[in-house]
């Protein structure tokens, strides 16, 4: 039974022959696949799509080395080669077993993941506090490989947002603020960003909702990347927009090759989402309420 001074709500389906489950508020709706190893596919806020099962979220690691297309290929998600060796949910601090069609509810969420990308071992942890209102994403991560030989990357966020969101503003170092409109042109070019940022608001005007997303310090994003982007539509690929045929892919590839890590080596990033509902002449202040009760 779900008790009456719950927050969230945890059910568990079948569904495409395999197994998910969702976490859900009064306003927020998260959901996890196990076919893409335990990653989010869909978050919507009030029954609109924040980010959509078009394409992948979370972490994926990219090697120079193998037999994929091109001579590389990518590791995690719905691209493959990610070994799970734990995943746990906890509920207000006490696990939870997955069964196919349990519901447990609480105050407080935790999902929890121990995996494999490569040359990198994973722990994603993903809460949703007693606010009910936001959700955070951790990820971290211990050198277990050599990143010199074949680690080209870490994306160590990928967020698929709905095309609905056309307006964007970020924060940059000492409270620089830089804005603009995502293009909507389908030709997957960068549209936006290009810099280390501490926060970024995103708008849809037709729905009028828009989603924070807040990083706890300004991390050092990795430098331009050509391998697969078109030349000249970006200087700096650390924080990025890429402008998609069926949504707006956000993007977060940190410095770490650059870094010097060795074997044992562990970094982590954070980042906080915050849905929120906006008319057109106030999404800017509203979406700075970053710390929502």
């Amino acid at each position: 039974p779900i008790a009456e001074d719950s927050i969230w709500t945890i059910k568990m389906f079948q569904k495409e022959e395999g197994n998910w489950f969702s976490v859900e508020s009064k306003t927020i709706y998260v959901d996890f696949m196990e076919e893409w190893a335990w990653t989010i596919r869909n978050i919507r806020y009030m029954g609109d799509e924040i980010v959509g099962e078009s394409g992948a979220h979370g972490s994926v690691v990219r090697m120079d080395t193998g037999s994929g297309r091109k001579d590389y290929y990518y590791i995690g998600t719905s691209h493959g080669h990610e070994t799970v060796k734990n995943f746990s949910i906890y509920v207000d601090g006490k696990e939870q077993q997955y069964d196919s069609e349990a519901i447990y509810s609480g105050k407080k969420v935790i999902i929890r993941k121990e995996s494999n990308l490569g040359p990198l071992d994973h722990r994603m942890e993903i809460t949703f506090p007693v606010s009910g209102n936001y959700i955070i994403e951790n990820h971290s991560y211990k050198v277990v490989g050599d990143l010199t030989k074949g680690f080209s990357f870490l994306f160590a966020f990928m967020h698929v947002l709905n095309k609905e969101f056309d307006l964007w503003l970020a924060e940059q170092d000492a409270g620089k603020v830089i804005e603009g409109k995502i293009p909507n042109k389908y030709d997957g070019r960068i549209a936006a960003l290009e810099s280390d940022i501490r926060m970024l608001i995103l708008y849809g005007q037709s729905i009028k909702k828009g989603v924070t997303f807040v990083y706890p310090e300004i991390y050092k994003g990795a430098a331009k990347i050509s391998a697969e982007m078109k030349l000249g539509t970006t200087t700096h690929f650390g924080n990025s927009i890429v402008d998609r045929k069926n949504d707006n892919k956000l993007y977060f590839r940190p410095e770490v090759k650059d870094m010097g890590y060795k074997v044992g080596d562990t970094f982590e990033y954070s980042i906080k989402v915050i849905p929120f509902l906006a008319e057109p002449d106030e999404w800017k202040v509203k979406g700075k309420i970053f710390n929502a009760k």
